[in-house]
């Protein structure tokens, strides 16, 4: 009778490792995951499986501490949450008559449908043993600071209640052959979703890197909500120790602190979204990096919070261009965010004129219409803006959208002065420095961190017009020269260490860096004189640098016109050649290798899309057999084991699975089992249309 099965006798008669078996979880192997102590069990999620006090079988999700007990919390806990297919409420039962159900089920199968493990053995806990979360086994609480300190992090930032408990101390021992053990201290922050650690952020000296398995697509770094008075703002940065920087240059502020880890997903968006909505907080402050990338998550935070009344969506994300979708029935507020652009595109016509020299209309050029913002009409009321992917113009894109449209709440955005928060308070506190030791002495002799003017004056201060012996000295070795102009306040934090460190950073050798003399009060001038090589693997990164450096209103890029087109041209061959990577060894059958051929460039884009969900480890697989079908033909062996694992993540990862690329990789991966002669062509899906083509229109 129903009866006669109790909780007591489940527990006797269910083995929990095989009931996880049943229901597809994998057992975990290996010397680190606590042998003779526990099991770890991956499905839906990572279980840690042990005996408790009794010999009862127990288990702790590793990734949510609300979900552990015994094996009758593990069966209820699926059947509310319906996670695992055919673990549900049952029509007409209440939910401990349908956990009693699901196991009746269970043990009514004939003995050969249920698993048999070979466990090792394992003891049963002793008293006080605590089972932590894979993310922070390894953690305690703070106490080594100097990490934080060496980047400008004072104790009393640090020691503020809002931070208390979400900054850990992580030890990690390494162990070589012959050699003693080391031991190295990082500086953790865990990542959360929906109030419980899901991932964990890492930095060290030289070393910044995530906890395994970390969930950070759809989590966040926070603060703890201010003390004794509500929060007036959710400010919202791309690293932890960005945001510690800008708590320490704005203090008193009434805010709670997040960051994303360097990434802003939708399922980030949403859970900022549902912050401002819980916690009551009217406004959301977007501190990212003033660089492109920073611009760019802007854009998409924009987009996310954007009101009913004017949705707004990313629809495309191209290397150099981003696409913006608005609906507007009333469309007021996107006439005037086009005023806003419009008067963007002509600053940016009258620059590039004035700079480059170029005769005739300036507006039939190529290059600046590749930097212009463009927008046309695709319906009654939906527009499409096309914004360059730079920082000029995706941040005049976000300063004109968050002026003139509507959103949920109230959005700011706020840029460091350098790249970073971090690299302004650094430069806060250099000149607090200069100040407190130097006292009023000429700033212009120290020049508040810019004593980077290494090398003395050139004659003709070192304009190409009249360095033309140096230029033909670099023609005939194969290099190329030019000059940049440099102009900043200085009553702002100084931008040259920056804008040389990035220069360099790309593959440009600078040659000079000479100070100029200026009438222009409280004004800095610097003149860089710039070198490349135009054989050099980097001239694509160089050449988007400079042509970014155009767009600077503090810039002035003296460059022959010829050197300009010869680098654009060179560096567009060079990088084809890169997208178009390692040529494949060609089979005894030309379809088979077009198959071949599909397989690598889907697995380029999953892969792509693999590690921005931070599944790294399945990116490196499904890459590494790309790289094994460049020559060999036929997907078997581990090759094959390596897809089926990345297929059965991509298959949880809601960004992923109904990706066109996965539906290409799956095609071609039936067609690689199939023997050579029987394969089909595999046809490609036909280039969708330029996007500057549709970009110059308007309606």
């Amino acid at each position: 009778m129903e009866h006669e099965l109790t909780f007591q006798k489940i527990k006797e008669q269910v083995e929990l490792p095989e009931l996880l078996s049943h229901f597809g979880y994998n057992l975990k192997k290996g010397e680190h995951l606590g042998k003779g102590k526990w099991h770890v069990f991956e499905g839906d999620d990572t279980l840690v499986v042990f005996k408790g006090r009794g010999g009862d079988w127990m288990y702790f999700n590793a990734q949510d501490d609300r979900d552990k007990g015994s094996v009758i919390d593990w069966m209820k806990n699926r059947v509310s949450s319906d996670r695992i297919a055919g673990l549900g409420p049952l029509p007409g039962r209440n939910l401990w008559q349908s956990v009693n159900d699901h196991f009746r089920a269970y043990l009514s199968l004939p003995e050969e449908q249920r698993p048999r493990l070979d466990l090792p053995p394992i003891v049963e806990t002793a008293p006080g043993e605590k089972f932590h979360s894979i993310y922070t086994q390894h953690c305690r609480p703070l106490e080594n600071t100097a990490y934080l300190e060496g980047r400008g992090i004072t104790k009393s930032t640090i020691a503020n209640p809002q931070f208390a408990g979400r900054i850990l101390n992580q030890f990690h021992t390494v162990q070589k052959e012959g050699l003693p053990a080391k031991t190295y201290v990082n500086t953790a922050f865990p990542a959360y979703h929906e109030g419980r650690v899901v991932g964990l952020e890492l930095k060290g000296e030289g070393f910044k890197g995530q906890a395994p398995e970390s969930q950070f697509t759809r989590s966040l770094w926070l603060s703890k909500l201010p003390e004794g008075r509500p929060a007036a703002v959710l400010v919202v940065s791309e690293s932890a120790l960005d945001t510690l920087s800008y708590a320490q240059l704005h203090p008193g502020e009434s805010a709670l602190y997040a960051s994303t880890a360097g990434t802003l997903t939708q399922n980030k968006i949403f859970e900022l979204k549902r912050l401002l909505s819980e916690e009551g907080i009217p406004a959301i402050r977007a501190a990212f990096d003033n660089d492109t990338q920073g611009h760019h998550f802007d854009t998409r935070l924009l987009a996310g919070l954007a009101s009913e009344q004017n949705p707004m969506k990313v629809v495309r994300e191209h290397e150099h261009l981003l696409t913006v979708e608005i609906t507007a029935v009333h469309p007021a507020g996107v006439q005037a965010l086009s005023l806003h652009l419009k008067s963007y595109n002509d600053q940016a016509t009258r620059q590039y004129a004035q700079e480059n020299g170029e005769p005739g209309n300036p507006a039939s050029s190529q290059t600046l219409r590749d930097e212009l913002i463009h927008s046309n009409k695709l319906g009654a009321h939906t527009y499409q803006f096309h914004v360059p992917m730079s920082r000029e113009a995706l941040g005049a894109f976000n300063e004109a959208a968050s002026q003139t449209l509507g959103f949920e709440h109230r959005v700011e955005i706020v840029k460091s002065q350098g790249k970073d928060w971090n690299q302004d308070l650094k430069h806060d506190q250099l000149q607090r420095v200069v100040q407190r030791e130097l006292g009023d002495i000429d700033e212009d002799q120290y020049g508040f961190g810019q004593q980077h003017w290494d090398n003395p004056p050139i004659e003709g201060q070192g304009k190409i017009a009249q360095l033309h012996e140096a230029q033909v000295l670099a023609r005939n070795q194969g290099e190329r020269l030019l000059v940049v102009e440099f102009r900043e306040s200085r009553d702002a934090i100084a931008l040259l260490p920056a804008l040389r460190e990035n220069l360099e950073r790309v593959g440009l050798t600078i040659d000079h860096a000479v100070k100029l003399d200026t009438n222009a009060p409280r004004e800095i001038a610097t003149e860089l004189t710039l070198r490349y090589r135009l054989d050099s693997p980097q001239l694509p990164a160089i050449s988007d640098a400079l042509d970014a450096l155009r767009l600077n209103p503090r810039a002035t890029v003296i460059e022959p016109v010829p050197d300009a087109m010869e680098r654009r041209q060179l560096a567009a061959a060079q990088e084809q050649l890169r997208q178009a990577g390692p040529k494949l060894v060609p089979s005894d059958s030309p379809a088979h290798d077009q198959v071949r051929q599909s397989f690598i460039e889907a697995a380029g884009l999953v892969a792509r899309e693999l590690r921005e969900s931070a599944a790294t480890l399945n990116a490196a697989r499904l890459q590494e057999v790309s790289r094994q079908l460049l020559t060999k033909p036929a997907l078997e062996g581990l090759n094959r084991e390596n897809v089926e694992k990345v297929l059965a993540v991509v298959d949880k990862l809601d960004t992923l699975k109904d990706n066109p690329a996965v539906q290409q990789l799956r095609q071609a991966v039936q067609q690689l089992e199939q023997p050579a002669q029987t394969q089909q062509v595999l046809q490609k899906p036909r280039p969708g249309p330029r996007f500057w083509q549709c970009g110059l229109s308007r309606s």
